[in-house]
C-alpha cells in the first residue's frame, strides 16, 4: 500500500510547528502586539506560508478510495471536530479559571467575559467587533488568542467537505483543476476587495484554502514533493528548484511589505485579508502555499539524512496536532501565573519564553506517549481471548 504521508512531510510539520509556536510566544510578550509584529516583519517574511503549507498537504495525501462522499465527511468531522470541542472547552475552563486563581477577578464578570470572548472567536475578530463583543484587556483576552486559533480546524473542515466534492473532477484532467482554482481565486478576491473581512466563521478564507487543497490533490499524480533522486544531479535540480520556489516567497513578501506595508505573516489563510492588499491575499496566499511548500518540503528531504535531528522532528511533526491545539493555554499559563502580564521584552527574552513553552508540551506530549505504550503493553499481556471478552 503506499504511503501517503513520508517523513519529509513530518519534519516540515515539525519546523512549522515550532515556528508557529515561538511566533505566538513572541507577539504575547507585548501589550501591543501589532506594535509587536512590526519589529518582526522581515524574518517572518522568509516563512508567510506555513498554515498555507497544512492546507497543502491536507490535499496532497488525499487518497482516492471506495469510501463514500458520506463517509469521508464523517471520518473528517471525527478527526477534526473533536480535538476542536476538546480544544474549544479546555481552553475556556483552564484560562477562566487561572484568571479567577491569580488575578482575582469577580466571578460575575469573568462569566460575562468568558461569554463574550467566546463569541468573539467564533465569530470572527471583526463581525465580533462590530457586533459589541468587545473583550477587556484585563479579563481573559488571552482566550482571544485561543479561541482564535482555533480557526484552522474549522476552516480545514468545511473546506474538506467541498474538497470531497470537487476532488474527483479536477484530478481527472488539469483544464478542469485550472478552470475550478481560478473561479475559486476570483471569488476569493471578490470577498476581500469588496466584502473584507466581516463574515463569521471566516468564510472569506474559505475559497482560496480550497483552491490550495485541490491543487495539492492534483499535484500529487506527479510526485510533486516526491520526485526521486537517484544522482548527484538530480539532487543539484531539485535543490535549485527549491531555492528558487524561496526566492519567490521572499521575493513576493518583501514587495508586499515595502511596496504595500502588508504583514505577509497574516496572510491568507490566516483567518483576515490585510487591509493594505485586500483581495490579493488570495493569490500571494495560493503562491506562497505552493512555492512555500516545495521549498520546505525539499529542505526537510536533507534534514532526514541528519540521524538525531530528523528522528526528533519527525516526533515533534507525528505530535503537532497537540502541539498547536494545546500551546495557547501553555502560553496563557507562563503569561499570567508566571509573568502575571505581558511585558515588552527584546526578541531574545520572548524566544526564550516560548521555549519554555515548547519544552513543556514536549513533556506533556512524552508523558502521553509513555501512559499510552504502557496501556497497549499491559493490554497485550492480556490472553487473546479474554481480551476479546472484554472488547
Amino acid at each position: 500500500m503506499e504511503k501517503r504521508r513520508s517523513g519529509a512531510q513530518s519534519i516540515a510539520k515539525a519546523m512549522m510547528i515550532i515556528g508557529v509556536i515561538f511566533f505566538h510566544g513572541y507577539l504575547l510578550t507585548f501589550d501591543n502586539a501589532a506594535e509587536a509584529l512590526g519589529t518582526f516583519n522581515i524574518l517572518v517574511t522568509m516563512f508567510p506560508f506555513l498554515l498555507a503549507t497544512f492546507f497543502f498537504y491536507s490535499g496532497y495525501n488525499y487518497k482516492p478510495s471506495e469510501r463514500t462522499f458520506k463517509e469521508n465527511v464523517a471520518r473528517r468531522a471525527k478527526q477534526l471536530l473533536i480535538p476542536l470541542a476538546m480544544a474549544f472547552v479546555l481552553s475556556t475552563v483552564l484560562i477562566g479559571a487561572m484568571e479567577l486563581a491569580f488575578h482575582y477577578a469577580e466571578p460575575e464578570a469573568i462569566l460575562k467575559a468568558l461569554g463574550n470572548t467566546v463569541l468573539y472567536g467564533l465569530m470572527s475578530e471583526p463581525l465580533a467587533f462590530m457586533s459589541g463583543f468587545v473583550v477587556g484587556r484585563d479579563i481573559v483576552f488571552e482566550l482571544v488568542i485561543a479561541l482564535g486559533l482555533l480557526w484552522f480546524l474549522v476552516v480545514l473542515f468545511i473546506c474538506s467537505v467541498f474538497f470531497f466534492l470537487l476532488v474527483k473532477y479536477t484530478n481527472k484532467r488539469l483544464s478542469t483543476l485550472v478552470s475550478v482554482v481560478a473561479a475559486l481565486l476570483v471569488l476569493a478576491f471578490c470577498l476581500g476587495q469588496f466584502v473584507g473581512v466581516y463574515l463569521p466563521y471566516w468564510v472569506q478564507c474559505y475559497p482560496v484554502v480550497l483552491a490550495i487543497m485541490l491543487t495539492g490533490a492534483h499535484l500529487r499524480k506527479y510526485n510533486f514533493l516526491e520526485k526521486e533522486i537517484t544522482c548527484k544531479k538530480d539532487a543539484i535540480i531539485v535543490g535549485i528548484n527549491a531555492l528558487l520556489a524561496e526566492g519567490i516567497v521572499i521575493g513576493v513578501g518583501l514587495f508586499c511589505y515595502y511596496r504595500f506595508g502588508s504583514t505577509t505573516a497574516g496572510m491568507l489563510p490566516g483567518s483576515k485579508f490585510d487591509d493594505n492588499i485586500k483581495g490579493f491575499d488570495a493569490f500571494v496566499a495560493f503562491l506562497f502555499a505552493i512555492a512555500g511548500t516545495y521549498f520546505i518540503h525539499n529542505l526537510s528531504r536533507l534534514i532526514e539524512k541528519i540521524p538525531y535531528l530528523s528522528k526528533g522532528l519527525v516526533w515533534v511533526g507525528d505530535h503537532s496536532a497537540i502541539f498547536y491545539l494545546f500551546h495557547p493555554i501553555f502560553l496563557d499559563l507562563f503569561a499570567i501565573a508566571v509573568f502575571q502580564k505581558r511585558i515588552e521584552w527584546g526578541i531574545g527574552q520572548a524566544f526564550f519564553y516560548a521555549a519554555v513553552v515548547f519544552a513543556s508540551l514536549v513533556l506533556v506530549c512524552l508523558l502521553l506517549d509513555f501512559l499510552i505504550k504502557k496501556r497497549k503493553n499491559k493490554r497485550e499481556a492480556i490472553p487473546s481471548a479474554e481480551r476479546e471478552q472484554q472488547d
